[in-house]
């Protein structure tokens, strides 16, 4: 290809026309940013109106869905939001364009052989957002731009505070009593309802001749399993149920987000590849699959631990302000860091959060307590409600989703299959042992909690570059909004329905805590102490609990908290320098918290 420019008529209008395009794009982006706050002002004021008149047939989140709906409504056909654009081609000639001003789009059209017959695809580059691919040759308009954020906010910016808050506020005593059936929810059970959805769909796609390739459909098996029942949570924690039932169906949704994210990545870049699908190339995969996830993990542990030594070596709990920031700042780090060496920040995040609550939070002030509870809660509700609502304007304005009925009919058979067939099953497994057992009516409960949310829709806006990426795309937002809309509006009946011990009907000591005149849950700080004399589990009489349990008294806690005894009453005598260094005054003067 030969050489070609650009050249303007009139060279000195440039700055003009530069300072007039960014002046109008610049009051175009105020105008979204304070229609999509302005939406969430009012979703604030309409989740206190039902939290007041306890009205529970929609949730906040179904809510925010309709709002998004209305609003996308409003900037598709009303013309709200939208920047003209003017498209020129680029021919690959040696060519002077006379032109008025700069234009926002450049066309490339390329010409590609494939098997003995020429294809045309264009390819377009606009001077601010960036690449991207389209068949199709038109001018395009800036409304896509403006009103479609780029998946990367959603990543980086909007989901780290969600996932870090779901550790962050983990009930450790419920949760931990019910590890093991919780980790089998969240590795079985999702790495199952992946290929039992992807094996359905590639049976029906291939029935009806859809064209869908066996590893874009595993895919889409893999992102839709994570599951987000923030709606269901919202009605356990009011009705005060059963709480190994509420541990359950938290545990699962907290971790199984973490899981979906490494198992869509490691297909899809498996599915990038050229190599055949073989017995070695699966063990390869799985073996990918497990290397990402438990560093991931192991970094972000390593990361809150970092924090809680900091905090405990350090005085910097008589500065609330420093204390905080720096809690803040270290959570975050764990996420991006993870990036940076291409593991995964959010399963980093997930359980720096966990380590945070665990250790962190025991060396620090009561305000920096309080402080940190409430941001994040905060951040976590905000960004949730924020993404909720995009969802709903996604129907109406991306451009990159392509609708197909069948396809999205199929696709609700197959995931609720799918979830079906790894519950019952492996309830009945665990049965076997569990004491108390899943009974028949909490089973119906998980199954039915199955709802799809944020990390779904993240996961399946990152990549759109295919028409098929796109199909699954619109499938995914079209089953989030349903999934909330229907499930969360009927959870409240349903636990009715199915007969589930809720409130008064269970004795308070085996209730989740009550919630305050605002309808949060009360927060209870748990006191950093070490094993009664006995040596029992206050947690759970199961081996991986106990054991765990048993090292984290009589080592973890007394390096990374204020914990007594302290190193030097736990370790043996050769340690006895190192465990000094790493024993805190307040230890020394055997106080503790």
């Amino acid at each position: 290809m030969k050489a070609s420019y650009l050249k303007l008529t009139k060279p000195w209008l440039l700055d003009h026309y530069a300072h007039k395009r960014a002046e109008a794009l610049h009051r175009l982006d105020t105008l979204i940013l304070l229609t999509f706050i302005s939406v969430l002002i009012v979703i604030v004021l309409t989740a206190w109106l039902f939290k007041h008149y306890r009205f529970r047939f929609v949730h906040e989140s179904g809510l925010t869905l309709i709002y998004g709906l209305l609003i996308g409504f409003c900037i598709k056909y009303f013309d709200i939001g939208l920047w003209e654009s003017t498209t020129i081609d680029v021919a690959p000639t040696n060519v002077t364009l006379q032109l008025r001003e700069p234009p926002d789009y450049l066309r490339l059209e390329v010409k590609e052989k494939e098997q003995s017959q020429a294809q045309s695809v264009s390819f377009h580059y606009e001077l601010i957002e960036g690449f991207y691919a389209d068949k199709r040759k038109k001018d395009e308009q800036k409304i896509e731009q403006k009103t479609a954020f780029s998946p990367e906010i959603f990543f980086n910016i909007l989901l780290p505070p969600i996932i870090f808050n779901a550790g962050y506020s983990l009930k450790k005593r419920n949760f931990f009593r019910n590890i093991g059936s919780i980790l089998a929810f969240v590795f079985v059970g999702t790495t199952v309802s992946c290929l039992v959805t992807g094996i359905l769909l590639f049976v029906l796609t291939k029935i009806f001749a859809m064209g869908f390739a066996f590893q874009e459909l595993l895919v889409f098996g893999a992102l839709i399993s994570a599951t987000d029942p923030v709606t269901v949570l919202s009605v356990f924690t009011e009705m005060r149920v059963e709480p190994d039932l509420f541990a359950l169906v938290f545990g699962e949704s907290a971790l199984n987000d973490a899981v979906a994210i490494v198992l869509t990545n490691t297909i899809d870049s498996f599915s990038m590849s050229t190599e055949t699908v073989d017995l070695n190339a699966l063990l390869g995969a799985a073996l990918n699959f497990l290397y990402v996830f438990f560093s991931s993990l192991l970094l972000g542990s390593i990361v809150g631990c970092l924090t809680a030594l900091l905090t405990k070596l350090t005085h910097i709990a008589d500065h609330s302000l420093l204390e905080t920031s720096l809690f803040i700042l270290f959570s975050y780090v764990s996420f991006l860091l993870a990036e940076v060496v291409q593991l995964t920040g959010i399963v980093a995040v997930l359980f720096c959060g966990i380590c945070q609550a665990h250790y962190t939070f025991n060396n620090m002030s009561e305000e920096s307590r309080a402080t940190t509870k409430q941001f994040f809660h905060v951040i976590s509700f905000l960004s949730e409600s924020f993404i909720f609502c995009y969802i709903g304007v996604s129907v109406f304005v991306a451009g990159n989703q392509k609708w197909n009925l069948p396809f999205l009919f199929f696709a609700m058979i197959a995931i609720w299959i799918a979830r079906a067939v790894f519950v019952y099953p492996l309830c009945a497994f665990l049965n076997l042992k569990r004491r108390p057992r899943i009974a028949k009516n909490y089973q119906h409960m998980i199954v039915f909690s199955g709802l799809r949310g944020a990390m779904a829709f993240a996961l399946a806006d990152r990549n759109t570059a295919t028409e098929n990426k796109q199909i699954i795309c619109a499938t995914t937002v079209a089953i989030v909004v349903m999934t909330v809309l229907f499930n969360g509006g009927l959870s409240n009946w349903m636990i009715e329905k199915l007969g589930i011990k809720h409130g008064d009907q269970i004795p308070n000591e085996y209730s989740l805590p009550r919630t305050d005149s605002a309808g949060e849950e009360r927060e209870m700080i748990e006191p950093v102490t070490t094993p009664t004399s006995s040596g029992q589990n206050p947690w759970d009489k199961a081996f991986l609990p106990r054991k765990w349990y048993n090292f984290d008294a009589n080592f973890m806690k007394p390096l990374l908290t204020h914990a007594n005894p302290s190193l030097m009453d736990t370790m043996p005598p050769f340690t006895w320098p190192i465990a000094k260094f790493f024993t805190s005054d307040r230890q020394m003067a055997g106080g503790s918290l």
